[in-house]
C-alpha cells in the first residue's frame, strides 16, 4: 500500500501555545503577512516516506500529473495500490493509465475520512517540527522540510499504519 496525500504550509508558522513565568504573558512573534501557502506532496510505505515534493501555490491537476510522472512513477513497484482521496486533481487525464503503466493500481478513500489514511500523522509531525523550527524565509522553509523529512523514521511509518488500522 502506498499513501499519498498533499498539505499546505506557510511561512511564519509558530506554536499554538507556551510558557511564561507566573503571572506573565507567553509574547512571540509571526509575520503580519501570510504569504502565499506552500503545497507539499508526499506518499508513505508502511516502512517509509517516498516521492516528496513541494511548490507554492495549491495543487492543480496538471501540478498533479507532473507529480505523479517526475516523483510518484519512478518509486513505484507493480503490484503496488495507490490510495489517495477524492482531491479533483486527483482524477485528471492520464493519471489512471499512468499508474496503471507502472503495474500499480488506484484506491480512493472514502470522503471525510483522514483516519484512514496513515499520511495524514505524517503532516501532524511535519507541522509540529515547522511550528518549533518557526521558518520566516523560504531558504529556511526548505531547510526545515528537508529537516522534518528526515526526521521521519520506519517505526513511525509502521505506527502509523497500525493506527490507521492497517497493521
Amino acid at each position: 500500500l502506498v499513501f499519498l496525500d498533499e498539505s499546505g504550509v506557510n511561512l511564519g508558522m509558530i506554536r499554538r501555545y507556551g510558557r511564561a513565568v507566573g503571572g506573565k504573558r507567553v509574547v512571540d512573534h509571526a509575520p503580519l503577512t501570510r504569504p502565499r501557502a506552500t503545497t507539499l506532496l508526499s506518499a508513505i510505505r508502511v516502512n517509509k516516506v517516498i516521492a516528496q515534493t513541494s511548490y507554492l501555490g495549491g495543487t492543480t491537476r496538471s501540478k498533479f500529473q507532473q507529480y505523479v510522472q517526475e516523483t510518484l512513477l519512478p518509486e513505484l513497484n507493480p503490484g503496488d495500490i495507490v490510495v489517495m482521496d477524492n482531491l479533483a486533481a486527483h482524477h485528471g487525464p492520464g493519471i489512471a493509465q499512468m499508474i496503471a503503466q507502472a503495474g500499480a493500481q488506484i484506491l480512493y478513500l472514502p470522503p471525510y475520512s483522514p483516519d484512514f489514511n496513515p499520511i495524514e500523522k505524517l503532516w501532524s509531525k511535519m507541522k509540529a517540527y515547522l511550528r518549533k523550527y518557526r521558518a520566516l524565509t523560504f531558504e529556511d522553509l526548505d531547510l526545515a522540510l528537508y529537516q522534518a523529512f528526515a526526521a521521519v523514521t520506519s517505526s513511525d511509518c509502521r505506527n502509523w499504519f497500525a493506527c490507521a488500522g492497517y497493521c
